[in-house]
């Protein structure tokens, strides 16, 4: 039974209230709906329990797509766009970087407490281990997955020369080369079959960060910084909150002019660990981050290195399409990532 009425105070209101049982209620949303849904016409006028029948099926395919087109909290980018490597070169079997990483300081200093509690895939979220992939879990966290753990910056850290700690997060960061681009918190959450899952190059759920997680949580782990992991506003604040007080980057802007003139002078400005925020193709936002090697990489060609974690396709000095996920690119001249330079930050002074 469907009705109108119009209480007292509604009158003076001039409003109207639309009341039926909840039997009626789900009639007049199934007709709505049928009505507007793309649904094959049938020779034959479907029975309304036949149409309300669709409906639940359809509400409940919806209730299923939900999780997973969830983005969460934290904006992704848009990196998995960009192709460079329409030309590139087959290669058989697993991907072989050409590029390697050279360190001043011996890896085991760097990184003395890598292999302790600190270092343990289990200690990267206060969640415990043991309920990462629970059922809690799911409904809370979603495909994002255990948020991170906000680190300490250990004693041994704070004392240390300035390219000392440039290098610390260089050094934390090639830990996860090869992991894949996924839009996770924490590099090692790994879910099983059927969790919900943010769509990405990778094709499939698997360990891994996208790129703002990944220069976030390099600055959480190494020296206790804790950025922003939204790229949009990691990019736009030079000041973030650490585990003694309040820390401050230096913001390298983008040259003026033509910028082929302006490449090999920032290059030369740049060291190794500075975040760049890369525009988007139509240069209009800041949509990518990675980190520059300086001195801590080299390339067979003496190109400047960087590290990101990204779908996009950029060829390497062997001419081969480098995988999604993290890895050590190109920064060449001419590049996407050298003509959509917006700004860089620099975290570590000295």
């Amino acid at each position: 039974m469907v009705s109108w009425e119009r209480p007292t105070r509604a009158m003076r209101q001039g409003w109207y209230v639309f009341a039926m049982d909840s039997s009626s209620l789900l009639a007049a949303v199934a007709t709505i709906l049928v009505a507007a849904a793309p649904w094959p016409q049938d020779p034959q006028q479907p029975s309304g329990e036949t149409r309300r029948e669709r409906l639940e099926e359809r509400l409940e395919e919806r209730r299923q797509e939900q999780p997973v087109q969830q983005v969460g909290d934290g904006q992704p980018g848009e990196s998995e766009q960009v192709d460079e490597s329409q030309d590139a070169k087959p290669y058989e079997g697993p991907y072989r970087s050409p590029y390697a990483l050279k360190f001043s300081f011996p890896v085991e200093e760097l990184l003395f407490d890598r292999h302790g509690p600190r270092g343990a895939p289990g200690a990267e979220s206060t969640v415990p281990e043991r309920e990462w992939y629970s059922e809690e879990t799911r409904k809370r966290c979603g495909a994002w997955g255990v948020p991170a753990r906000m680190f300490d910056c250990p004693p041994e850290v704070r004392s240390k020369p300035a390219e000392w700690r440039r290098e610390r997060i260089v050094a934390g960061a090639s830990r996860f080369i090869g992991y894949e681009y996924q839009h996770h918190h924490v590099p090692d959450w790994n879910p099983p079959q059927g969790w919900p899952w943010n769509r990405c190059c990778a094709g499939k759920q698997g360990k891994g960060v996208d790129c703002s997680n990944f220069s976030g949580w390099n600055y959480n782990w190494g020296l206790g910084i804790h950025l922003n992991t939204d790229i949009h506003k990691q990019a736009a604040e030079a000041t973030s909150r650490s585990a003694h007080g309040e820390a401050r980057a230096q913001v390298i802007r983008r040259p003026e002019g033509d910028p082929d003139r302006w490449y090999e002078e920032l290059c030369r400005t740049l060291k190794p660990g500075d975040l760049l925020y890369i525009r988007d193709s139509k240069q209009t936002k800041v949509t990518h981050v990675i980190m520059w090697m300086g001195s801590c990489a080299t390339s067979p060609d003496g190109t400047p290195l960087i590290m990101d974690s990204t779908g996009g396709k950029i060829k390497d000095c062997n001419g081969h399409a480098i995988p999604c996920g993290i890895h050590l690119r190109p920064f060449k001249k001419g590049s996407w990532y050298h003509r959509s330079f917006d700004h860089a930050h620099r975290w570590v002074e000295g």
